[in-house]
């Protein structure tokens, strides 16, 4: 199960970039980010722990890194199943399509109207991040 939200902004990708690899801009586009550790470089497999206001750190991995063009973070949720956020910048005409997704894949691999709540409450921000991010550059 997957929700996206992409807005088009004439930043270059590479202008972009530096707010998704150096994890202390995200303070920048993430309204409710209270803490964030990167144990490493930037890159695939590289582990974290991040802080959301009002809630308790969560360990997540770098499961896709590509210089200036995309990113994904896991975060594993005891006893439900993992959430991916997806992060793309797509070039077109000139422009560039900012796009973030967040997918949730159960443990018991069934979709249902509680794992779709799940995931609307953890995807309700997105759209306001994007937003953010395309200001701040």
């Amino acid at each position: 199960m997957k929700f996206s939200f992409e807005l088009i902004t004439t930043k270059t990708p590479e202008k972009i970039w530096p707010f998704y690899s150096e994890v202390t801009n995200w303070f920048k586009w993430e309204d409710n980010l209270s803490a964030i550790e990167l144990k490493g470089a930037f890159e695939q497999g590289t582990t974290g722990i991040m802080t959301l206001e009002g809630q308790q750190p969560m360990e997540f991995e770098l499961v896709e890194v590509t210089g200036n063009q995309s990113f994904c973070d896991k975060t594993e949720i005891p006893n439900l199943g993992s959430l991916y956020f997806n992060h793309e910048l797509i070039p077109i005409e000139g422009k560039t399509i900012v796009r973030h997704s967040v997918e949730f894949a159960s443990l018991t691999g069934k979709e249902n109207k509680e794992a779709l709540a799940f995931l609307s409450q953890v995807f309700s921000d997105v759209p306001a991040s994007v937003f953010s991010l395309s200001e701040v550059i």
